[in-house]
């Protein structure tokens, strides 16, 4: 039996309008990825590549085209949907980690988990995924401002 994509583009165009004229950021791409797939998006600066991961982490959507998250189209979601389908389906860690600086690492890692309304504390979920990237409970217990750059990437991986 084979797999269905967890993520497929067909002919993606995104455009960003600007007043000197609009930009074709992705010109038609077309791109599966099936489940337990790994993929690597290389290319110069500003062929696209950030944007083309901004649209598969459905933090923008595309001007044509479709993209499917798990068959679903995002571009059929309204924000609500969107919302719940990056809490739920898609981790997405950022050049820049954005973790809660007034949080601690233990806190930011189970703040998802909270806006889902769950409670992963019970069942020490948040622990064994920070110590699974070699956080343990003592740093679990430091702000982001306290921990070094590579312990903030290990906590937003965590989180993600």
């Amino acid at each position: 039996m084979q797999n269905h994509p967890v993520i497929e583009l067909d002919r993606v165009t995104k455009v960003y309008p600007l007043p000197a004229g609009d930009v074709t950021a992705l010109d038609g791409i077309s791109l599966r990825i099936e489940e337990g797939e790994f993929i690597a998006i290389m290319g110069p600066s500003g062929c696209g590549k950030s944007t083309l991961l901004n649209q598969i982490g459905s933090l923008d959507v595309p001007t044509s085209g479709d993209l499917l998250i798990d068959r679903r189209n995002i571009r059929e979601m309204d924000d609500v949907e969107l919302t719940t389908l990056r809490l739920t389906t898609i981790g997405y860690i950022f050049q820049k980690f954005n973790l809660i600086p007034l949080l601690t690492a233990y806190e930011n890692v189970e703040y998802p988990y909270i806006l889902r309304h769950r409670h992963p504390d019970e069942t020490g979920h948040v622990t064994r995924l920070l110590a699974s990237v070699g956080i343990d409970e003592a740093l679990a217990a430091h702000k982001p401002p306290e921990l070094s750059g590579g312990q903030q990437q290990r906590v937003a991986i965590a989180r993600a």
